[in-house]
């Protein structure tokens, strides 16, 4: 879905307007693909003559600069990685490719995916188009500002605490960390390789189950790559929504959330009320012990991957990431071990919280859309984290669905939607079922808007 006042001019010439117009200002991406515009014209060409090449046909997709991409540069946001150029593309990227859709940009991120604000100082510090003073959340910072930029129909970020969920929420787009490993990350420079995943990103959360049905493969040359046995995603579109059992999460998810954000909220499960869903509270399921236990993982893992640079070459990373990362080194085996063992009876725990129900509805982050706050985003990141890591560690699928705008602010609002493993169909259904009823989705922050005027 793109913003377009003369529907003559092509998807990808009216993109690559805005991205000219506006990419000073907003710096959502690192390499835009030039030569992507003859694969466009030759798509162009195809459907004018009623042939398709895929289900995503057509469909403009930025990656997270994490993401292979053959003979483009992939830098994964670090400064020591600006000349890397990939040989192969990402599995992900085979699939897109395969099913007709255009990668025509390599999308801003925080560097190495650590931290959630993507104030980049290699590539840029990357802001909010809703508002130029505010950050446009991370790790996939980019990926969520350009979407709310009109600079593609679709993106792909990664989610290793909340990386596509929390830039989702501030940029006003659907975003989804699919089940664990039912989208292949080989190809994907890794922040952790046991949290890491995938996740499709729109504005429309029709393109976005069609996005995450293409890419729901097994890959027999991703270890991690697990073959899901739930339904297509896009299969429960259009049904009704009368009688799913939708579980609120009322402990420590709306502790100290801000005024605003609660009262979009509201509005939101009184929709959900008058659609039929049946309402049932959700209490301890060990969720304010996540983040200690995902923080301890992650940064094992990280500090596992850069050791050799971590020592050799600390000049490599900015002293944010440094000091993230290298505080992995010196984590106990045991300590690990203890949060290792925690995460699976956690996800037990769970998952028997899920048996009795649909889905869990949480706020995605607890505060507005913060002001961009400087280069050290541990602050900002403890901040809006501090309600993602208990989904970060959940094995099912959680989405970040835009909701509405905050009452003082004027900024964009997500709820957060999770489901029992491989249900990702049935957070496609609630979200698509919303926004047939909603034009939340379909409003461009005033910047985008006036620059599509001028086209």
């Amino acid at each position: 879905m793109l913003l377009r006042e003369d529907d003559s001019l092509p998807a990808w010439d009216a993109a690559h307007g805005r991205y000219a117009a506006l990419e000073d200002k907003i710096h959502a991406v690192i390499t835009w693909i030039d030569a992507s515009r003859d694969e466009a014209v030759a798509l162009d060409a195809l459907a004018a003559r009623g042939e398709r090449r895929g289900p995503l046909h057509g469909m403009l997709v930025g990656l997270k600069d994490n993401i292979a991409t053959a003979g483009v540069r992939t830098t994964a946001g670090a400064s020591f990685m600006s000349d890397n150029v990939p040989e192969q593309d990402a599995t992900v990227v085979r699939l897109l490719r395969a099913s007709g859709a255009i990668v025509m940009a390599k999308q801003n991120m925080a560097e190495l995916a650590w931290g959630a604000t993507t104030q980049n100082a290699t590539y840029g510090s990357c802001r909010n188009p809703w508002d130029l003073d505010r950050i446009p959340g991370g790790s996939s910072g980019g990926s969520g500002a350009s979407l709310a930029a009109g600079y593609c129909e679709a993106s792909l970020g990664t989610d290793t605490g909340a990386s596509v969920r929390i830039p989702a929420a501030l940029n006003g787009v659907v975003g989804l960390r699919p089940s664990v490993g039912s989208i292949s990350t080989n190809g994907v420079f890794p922040a952790s390789y046991t949290q890491d995943a995938v996740g499709p990103m729109a504005r429309s959360a029709i393109d976005a189950a069609q996005l995450t049905e293409a890419l729901l493969r097994f890959d027999p040359d991703e270890p991690y790559s697990i073959r899901s046995t739930g339904l297509p995603a896009t299969a429960l579109i259009g049904d009704p929504l009368r009688g799913l059992r939708t579980g609120v999460t009322e402990q420590f998810f709306f502790d100290d959330l801000d005024a605003g954000v609660a009262k979009v909220i509201e509005v939101f499960l009184a929709w959900l009320a008058a659609q039929g869903v049946v309402r049932s509270s959700v209490g301890d399921f060990g969720q304010d012990g996540a983040h200690e236990h995902w923080t301890r993982i992650v940064q094992c893992e990280a500090a596992m991957l850069h050791r050799k640079r971590l020592e050799s070459r600390p000049a490599d990373f900015s002293p944010d990431v440094f000091g993230r990362i290298s505080a992995g080194l010196g984590v106990p085996g045991t300590e690990l071990a203890r949060s290792l063992d925690w995460r699976e009876r956690y996800r037990q725990r769970l998952d028997g919280v899920l048996d009795d129900l649909d889905v869990i509805v949480s706020p995605v982050v607890p505060v507005d859309v913060p002001l961009v706050g400087g280069y050290d985003s541990r602050e900002q990141t403890a901040a809006l984290g501090r309600i993602t890591y208990p989904w970060a560690l959940h094995a099912g699928p959680t989405m970040s669905l835009p909701i509405g705008f905050h009452p003082v602010s004027g900024n964009p609002v997500g709820i957060s939607l999770t489901a029992p493993r491989f249900c990702e169909a049935i957070l496609f259904k609630i979200a698509a079922a919303y926004q047939q009823d909603t034009d939340w989705h379909q409003r461009w922050p005033a910047l985008v808007a006036a620059t599509a005027r001028t086209q």
